[in-house]
């Protein structure tokens, strides 16, 4: 008996761990705080370095709240297979060509939250294995300060805005059908500082598909642009290692 209140003692106040150090976040922890430093409710505030791991999906109807916000330095998040869900759904692709006619249009707009953020003030965040889509942006680390960051393994799709980190790396990943940039950093073209997407695809966005300095064996098919005087599909400053955009009419400029 006294094992069992101090098994749900630890548990109510957030303080479990999984196996060798890593801080689980899963839906039933929200409504108590995932552990110390967290509050009940979204978002749930990553305030200590170290390495957190989904032990379930997080799904959310809140158009205004962020799911996940880290506020310290060296973090690593792995979605360990699940899925971040927001409000917004999409119907639709990018430039309403094939395989559909349908131009992509989304609920929700002007919501404001987001799946993953980080202010300028962290940096060093790792972010991992899973899926992000419904929000404002999937993920969003931006900020000049912001160096060391990656993302990996990440399909982000049905967002405004895609995957978005400054002076890091996109790899193996997807942006699908996002209203706005799939991939991209800070600005645009040769103003994104040294963010490399590699080894990724881009499909059915709406406007850019790629923002960033260095697009490496990157895939982009069926992606748009918001008006043609903007430019081609991805702006990127320069394309490495067989990058292709694969429609006529909106290809990749440096």
């Amino acid at each position: 008996m006294k094992k069992s209140l101090l098994i749900l003692l630890l548990f109510t106040t957030g303080l479990l761990h999984a196996d060798n150090g890593i801080y689980t976040i899963n839906q039933a922890c929200v409504s108590f705080g995932c552990f110390s430093g967290d509050s009940s409710g979204y978002p749930i505030t990553i305030t200590q370095p170290g390495s957190y791991k989904l032990t379930s999906n997080l799904v959310t109807t809140f158009v205004n709240t962020n799911v996940i916000r880290i506020t310290s330095s060296n973090v690593t998040i792995d979605l360990n297979g699940f899925a971040i869900i927001g409000p917004r759904t999409c119907t639709g692709f990018g430039l309403g060509t094939a395989p559909s006619a349908s131009i992509l249009t989304c609920t929700n707009a002007g919501m404001t939250s987001d799946g993953i953020s980080g202010p300028n003030s962290v940096d060093s965040i790792v972010i991992k294995n899973g899926t992000i889509k419904g929000f404002d942006s999937g993920i969003a680390i931006l900020g000049g300060a912001h160096q060391g960051n990656m993302v990996s393994n990440v399909i982000a799709e049905e967002n405004e805005e895609g995957i978005l980190i400054a002076n890091g790396i996109i790899k193996d990943s997807q942006a699908n059908r996002n209203l706005s940039r799939g991939f991209g950093s800070t600005g645009t073209g040769s103003q994104n500082g040294s963010l490399i997407v590699k080894d990724s695809s881009a499909y059915g966005n709406w406007a850019h598909s790629a923002s960033a300095r260095v697009c490496s064996n990157v895939f982009f098919r069926e992606n748009g642009v918001i008006n043609n005087s903007s430019g081609g599909d991805s702006q990127c400053a320069t394309y490495t290692n067989n990058s292709f955009c694969q429609d006529p009419s909106a290809n990749c400029i440096n």
